[in-house]
C-alpha cells in the first residue's frame, strides 16, 4: 500500500461538502500523505458555487467550507503547480481523451509514480487499466 495518493478535486470536494462518499473521502484523507494539483482549489470552488446556485444551499455557510476546503489543501497537501505538469497532462488530455483538468491530476499522479484517487466513476472506468486511477 502506498504511503502518498494523489487526491483529485472530486475528493477534497466530498470532504467538506457532504454528499453520499464524504466519509470514504475522509478516511482517506487521514490514511495517506496527500498530493493535489494547485487547479484544486478553483475546482473546488466551482463545487461550493454550484451548490449554491443550483441547490439553493446557503452561501455564508457553503463560503465557509470552501475556506476550510482551502485551507486543507494550501495546508495538508502538497500542491504540484499546473505550470510544471503542463506538458505531460496536455499529452495525456489527447491520448486518452479526458479534459484538461484531469489529465493534470493523472500527470501529478504519473510524476510521483503515486495513485490518484477519485470519486469520477468515468475517469476512473476510462483509465484504471491504461494508469493508476484508483476510485474510493
Amino acid at each position: 500500500m502506498p504511503d502518498k495518493v494523489v487526491l483529485d478535486s472530486s475528493v477534497i470536494a466530498a470532504i467538506f461538502f457532504r454528499e453520499e462518499a464524504s466519509e470514504r473521502a475522509e478516511r482517506v484523507a487521514q490514511k495517506y500523505e496527500l498530493v493535489t494539483v494547485d487547479v484544486a482549489v478553483a475546482e473546488t470552488a466551482n463545487v461550493a458555487w454550484k451548490r449554491v446556485v443550483f441547490f439553493d444551499e446557503p452561501g455564508k455557510i457553503t463560503l465557509k467550507s470552501l475556506k476550510k476546503c482551502t485551507d486543507f489543501i494550501l495546508n495538508v497537501c502538497d500542491i504540484i503547480t499546473s505550470q510544471k505538469l503542463l506538458e505531460n497532462g496536455f499529452e495525456i488530455a489527447l491520448a486518452d481523451r479526458i479534459t484538461f483538468c484531469d489529465a493534470l491530476f493523472v500527470a501529478a499522479s504519473e510524476r510521483e509514480k503515486i495513485p490518484l484517487l477519485t470519486l469520477d466513476k468515468k475517469l476512473h472506468e476510462k483509465l484504471y487499466e491504461k494508469r493508476n486511477v484508483k476510485l474510493i
